[in-house]
C-alpha cells in the first residue's frame, strides 16, 4: 500500500519571542516519533518538509533517532499560515508577542482568551474579512496540489513522511473529507504535536486512513501537548 504520513511538527516554544523553534518537549516528542517509526518498521523513499526551524527540527531529530540519512525536500507550501498576522489583523493589540503578552496578564482566563481570539481570526482569514499575505483559498489550494504532487512521485508501496503544521495538515483534512471550511478551526485544534495522519495513495483517488495518531506519545501524559 502507498501512503503518506502528515506529521505535525514537535511543540514549538509557544509565546516565546522566537516561536519556531522547538522547544525541550518538542525535541523530546521529534525523537519518540523517530523511535516508534523505527520500531514499527515504516521506511520511506520522499521526505518533504516546510521551511520553517520546527519543521527542520522535527525531521532531523526524528531522522537521527530512525537511523535515516534521506535529505528532506523543502516546499514552502507546507508551511503554517501566520498566525500572528492573522491576530493582529484581528485585533490591533495584537502586533507583536510582547502586545499579546499584555494582554493577556489582563484576563482571567489567558490561554483560552488567546485561542478564543485565534478562533475568530482564523474564521476572519476563511471569510475573506481582511486582505492577507495569503489569502485561506489560496493556502487550502496550494497544499491540496502539494499533496497530489508528492502523490504522483511515489511508485505502488512507496511512503513518504512530510513534516508540516496543524494548519496545512487540516487543510488536508477538509478537502479529503468534503468538509466544510468552517471545521478547520476544530480540526486543527485536536492536533497533537509530532502526531500523524495517514493518506492512502489510490490508483483513481487519495483518502484518509487515520488522523491525528499519537499512540507512541501515550505512555506519559505530559508528551500530548496541542502547541
Amino acid at each position: 500500500m502507498t501512503m503518506i504520513y502528515l506529521i505535525r511538527h514537535g511543540q514549538a516554544s509557544f509565546l516565546k519571542s522566537d516561536y519556531d523553534k522547538l522547544s525541550d518537549l518538542g525535541v523530546r516528542q521529534s525523537k519518540i516519533l523517530g523511535e516508534s517509526l523505527k520500531d514499527r518498521k515504516q521506511l520511506t523513499s520522499v521526505i518533504v518538509r516546510g521551511d520553517l526551524v520546527r519543521h527542520q527540527e522535527t525531521m532531523e531529530h526524528c531522522l537521527k533517532a530512525f537511523g535515516h540519512n534521506i535529505e528532506g525536500v523543502i516546499d514552502h507550501r507546507w508551511n503554517e499560515y501566520d498566525h500572528m498576522e492573522l491576530l493582529a489583523k484581528h485585533n490591533a493589540e495584537f502586533s507583536d508577542h510582547v502586545a499579546i503578552g499584555e494582554y493577556l496578564k489582563k484576563q482571567d482566563h489567558p490561554m483560552r482568551a488567546l485561542q478564543e481570539s485565534l478562533n475568530v481570526s482564523i474564521m476572519d482569514w476563511i471569510d475573506n474579512k481582511h486582505s492577507y499575505s495569503i489569502s485561506w483559498s489560496t493556502f487550502k489550494e496550494g497544499v491540496w496540489t502539494a499533496l497530489h504532487d508528492i502523490s504522483n512521485q511515489l511508485s505502488k508501496g512507496e511512503n513518504a513522511w512530510i513534516f508540516s503544521s496543524g494548519g496545512p495538515i487540516s487543510a488536508v483534512l477538509i478537502q479529503l473529507l468534503s468538509l466544510k471550511d468552517e471545521q478547520f478551526v476544530e480540526l486543527q485544534g485536536r492536533l497533537v504535536n509530532c502526531s500523524i495522519t495517514k493518506v492512502i495513495v489510490g490508483k483513481k483517488r487519495l483518502s484518509l486512513s487515520t488522523y491525528n495518531e499519537y499512540s507512541h506519545l501515550d505512555h506519559h501524559p505530559d508528551l500530548i501537548t496541542y502547541r
